[in-house]
């Protein structure tokens, strides 16, 4: 006896079964917050995550920071590296309780600086594996 696929997914159905595909792993956030005391600093200052994990920067205080990952923006341009093919970005700015989050596709090291406070040395680095 053969049965063809359309009604043994009949069958199951009507005994209440139910067939999902498996779920896939979502990457996990890590988080990152920006001080002012006694310099301005990233903190931690390094990350090391994996491909499709997602980096959270927070700006808890008053002064205004970024997270810009664009050469073009940095005071020197070998403070920001991209892997090759990755497009620079960059959170804007980010006053006080401002968020900027970003998931990583594509393995390498990353080098950010903060754009108003690189020259205090506000960098940062995310390794993804």
């Amino acid at each position: 006896m053969r049965i063809h696929r359309r009604a043994f997914t009949q069958l199951l159905a009507s005994l209440g079964v139910v067939v999902t595909a498996p779920a896939f792993a979502e990457g996990k956030t890590v988080e990152v917050s920006m001080k002012n005391s006694p310099k301005g600093m990233f903190v931690p200052a390094a990350v090391n995550i994996s491909v499709g994990d997602t980096v959270k920067w927070t700006n808890p205080g008053v002064i205004t920071h970024s997270v810009t990952f664009d050469p073009a923006q940095a005071s020197t341009a070998s403070d920001v590296a991209l892997p090759a093919g990755v497009a620079p970005f960059d959170s804007g700015n980010m006053e006080e309780d401002g968020t900027f989050t970003h998931t990583f596709t594509v393995k390498g090291t990353y080098k950010y600086v903060c754009k108003f406070h690189e020259a205090m040395g506000m960098v940062g680095t995310v390794v993804v594996s």
